[in-house]
């Protein structure tokens, strides 16, 4: 077998495909018959691996080779083989199924799940070289303000699965940065058991000053941190990442983004 090492992928190529395999496994979870999407960034990734346009089966050994940097390709299957399939089980289902006409209903729904393990195996594998934060946080993070109503910050926790936004809170003259969080928001909201549509239209900053929203304060962290230091710091709350140059949020890494 032909080893694809890893150096021939850039840091920036590598992590063009680990975000371009995060939004099709993205839209794969909404969509449970979604597993297409995941394909076409196989077919993506196996074309960048070998230089030509040919099909899924032609990339398998490419595709493959770059899977073994996880040890969720063999090592951990071959070990408990009744709780995960080998790597290659996978690929073999996924490009037996973009060869079908049709696929709806159960079948669609147990191709788009192997197709998800396929892609956090590849996702592994292409980020298993990289140590620091800026590697695996999620850049440009949505925030809240104070001056928003809880209706808005709750609607966007509830779109995007947030446990937690970053609060930008003016202390002494000099900007800090806080955490708001789902259970702070839904304790305050769920006034008498149900959702207070009082309390919906409240500003987060009158929230706060009425005691009944505790921000958290917010971990910092660099791009340049390693990960194993992030961790160690962060105590399961997410790690806000700052420029060093003009002092700019750039991120947000959370313990979910390093399983």
């Amino acid at each position: 077998m032909t080893q694809i090492k890893m150096d021939t992928m850039d840091k920036q190529e590598s992590l063009h495909f680990r975000d371009q395999l995060r939004a099709a496994r993205a839209v794969a979870l909404r969509d449970a018959e979604a597993f297409q999407e995941i394909i076409f960034v196989l077919e993506r990734l196996g074309i960048y691996l070998c230089k030509h346009m040919k099909g899924l089966s032609t990339y398998q050994e490419a595709i493959t080779d770059l899977a073994m940097q996880s040890p969720m390709a063999v090592d951990i299957p071959s070990g408990l083989p009744d709780l995960h399939r080998q790597f290659k089980v996978k690929y073999e289902i996924v490009r037996e199924a973009r060869n079908a006409a049709l696929h709806e209903g159960a079948l669609a729904r147990h191709l788009t799940k192997t197709a998800v393990e396929l892609s956090l195996v590849l996702e592994e594998a292409i980020m298993n070289k990289f140590r620091q934060v800026g590697d695996f946080m999620v850049r440009h993070p949505v925030c809240a303000h104070l001056w928003q109503p809880l209706s808005f910050i709750r609607q966007t926790m509830l779109e995007n699965s947030f446990s937690y936004l970053p609060v930008s809170v003016q202390d002494q003259e000099k900007p800090t940065w806080r955490l708001v969080s789902d259970f702070q928001v839904a304790r305050y909201l769920r006034k008498d058991g149900k959702v207070s549509r009082e309390r919906l239209v409240e500003k987060l900053e009158k929230a706060v000053k009425l005691e009944g929203i505790e921000l958290l304060t917010a971990v910092i962290s660099e791009p340049t941190e390693t990960i194993e230091t992030a961790l160690q710091k962060s105590k399961g709350l997410p790690i806000l990442v700052f420029s060093s140059e003009n002092e700019d949020i750039v991120g947000i890494l959370t313990p979910f983004d390093l399983l």
